[in-house]
């Protein structure tokens, strides 16, 4: 059989490294002649040389014209002896570090991601990612990505990318905007963090809704403002609260298409009023559109940012509830004079995202399977919407679905009595990752409940999940109490 030489290249060079590693070749050893050692081991010389080769290039060995090849007397992996840095028992931070560490930026804070269990909120389907025509996408990309592509990646975002979210933006949003608008982000989380801190001093006063988005809330006290708790009703941001409340704030914080966690749509009547305030003002709407691809009744809401005719509105997107959170990719369009002093200020924090996802997403886009990757989501998380709503009414009628017009989630309201803590902490032992509906208020909410998703619980599950909440729902005691009233 003849010879495969690259394997067995790598297998002198590795039985001779190990050699070099563990002493038994001492630095200045003299190598045997690559002649002589091919013979010894039944090789072509080639193979011997080509070994030597790499030997050389990775800094084991030093060929000397005339004299030989010898080992290498400062080796490449040689390391100083192991130590352990003392853990130390005490971390002092300063005031404004110790007030970061504390803000939460999720209904149960945690800083490691850990599998979600059933009804997890804000959770796409992990199972749907289209990872067959990803990898076929990055195969392509990356035979086709020029060698300065690996640089350091621009601050803005990789060019196609930006060009194919505004074509992205144009077809499936309304929304009209120039590629040099658009930042690429980790997220919206990104955009909203350094929005934060560009347009708001310690002090200044933001709108949010009331009950909100947790993490978006936590940028903005990041940054330092004074929250101003507005109302959110099934109609989106009370505008006139808002004005009542604090009328001098310099900025909101808003879903339009779909308050979290409650749902409500702002209509016309409100968008128009939250731009003149805006505009009066001199303050910044953010309107985070997260989720709204999946809109389960009527037509889609265009973005507030098509109705923005003064520059006051940053428009922050994600793919990571379309694709997958994993990614980290999502995007901002900012009015034009935003531009420079947002490119700054991520330039400190990150140099940018990573070319090749981006390239890869880019080229996603670009072919058409992202938009039928997203028809494809909206069938099916609508199946399981409809699954575990009927499960519920089946199963756990003790609960009441406040239904919302879009999204992937919806909150449950729980009976009256019903003490929202021990509930959770029931279900979550039952395997169920539901988010207690207070945290995502500032102020009391007017009634317990919990935010349940739906997205990547498939339907199969959908009723074995509404049975375990109705055994959370309902303690054991007081469902013995109902056995021996019925019997």
């Amino acid at each position: 059989m003849p010879e495969a030489p690259d394997q067995s290249s790598a297998a002198v060079f590795d039985r001779m490294r190990r050699g070099i590693l563990d002493g038994s070749l001492r630095p200045g050893a003299r190598l045997p002649p690559s002649r002589r050692l091919a013979v010894e081991l039944g090789l072509a010389r080639q193979t011997v040389v080509a070994a030597y080769e790499r030997l050389a290039a990775e800094g084991y060995v030093r060929a000397r014209v005339g004299c030989g090849t010898f080992v290498a007397t400062d080796l490449p992996d040689e390391a100083p002896p192991p130590a352990r840095p003392p853990a130390g028992k005490t971390a002092v931070l300063s005031r404004r570090g110790a007030a970061l560490a504390a803000l939460p930026a999720t209904a149960v804070p945690r800083l490691e991601a850990a599998p979600a269990g059933l009804l997890a909120p804000g959770v796409p389907a992990p199972e749907l990612f289209p990872a067959v025509a990803w990898a076929r996408t990055t195969a392509r990309v990356l035979r086709r990505l020029a060698p300065e592509s690996r640089g350091y990646p621009s601050a803005a975002g990789w060019p196609d990318l930006r060009e194919a979210i505004a074509g992205h933006l144009a077809a499936a949003r309304g929304l009209i905007v120039e590629p040099d608008r658009i930042v690429v982000t980790a997220g919206t989380q990104q955009a909203l963090r350094l929005a934060a801190e560009l347009l708001l001093d310690p002090g200044d006063a933001a709108w949010v809704e009331e009950p909100g988005y947790i993490a978006g809330r936590g940028a903005l006290r990041a940054a330092g403002a004074r929250l101003v708790a507005v109302p959110s009703d099934a109609e989106g941001i009370d505008v006139a609260a808002g004005l009542a409340r604090a009328p001098a704030a310099r900025l909101a914080l808003v879903a339009p298409s779909h308050a979290t966690p409650l749902g409500g749509a702002l209509p016309v009547g409100r968008r128009l009023a939250l731009l003149d305030w805006a505009t009066r003002a001199g303050a910044w709407v953010i309107e985070d559109d997260a989720d709204s691809e999946f809109r389960w009744q009527g037509r889609p809401l265009p973005p507030l940012a098509t109705l923005d005719s003064s520059g006051r509105v940053l428009y922050c997107g994600t793919f990571s509830k379309a694709l997958a959170p994993a990614l980290r990719l999502g995007f901002v369009v900012l009015p034009a004079p935003l531009v420079r002093p947002f490119l700054a200020a991520r330039l400190l924090a990150d140099r940018g995202i990573a070319t090749l996802p981006q390239a890869v997403l880019a080229a996603f886009l670009a072919s058409g399977q992202f938009a039928a990757h997203v028809r494809r989501m909206r069938t099916e998380y609508a199946a399981r919407r409809a699954a575990l709503l009927a499960a519920l009414a089946r199963y756990c009628p003790a609960v009441t679905p406040l239904v919302a017009p879009g999204g992937l989630h919806l909150v449950l309201r729980l009976p009256e009595g019903a003490e929202e803590g021990q509930v959770r902490a029931r279900a979550l032992g039952l395997g169920l990752s539901l988010s207690p509906l207070a945290a995502y208020y500032q102020e009391t909410p007017a009634f317990p409940g919990l935010v349940c998703g739906f997205a990547a619980t498939p339907a199969a599950l959908a009723a074995e999940a509404a049975r375990r909440l109705a055994w959370a729902v309902i303690p054991a005691a007081q469902r013995a109490d109902r056995y021996r009233a019925q019997g």
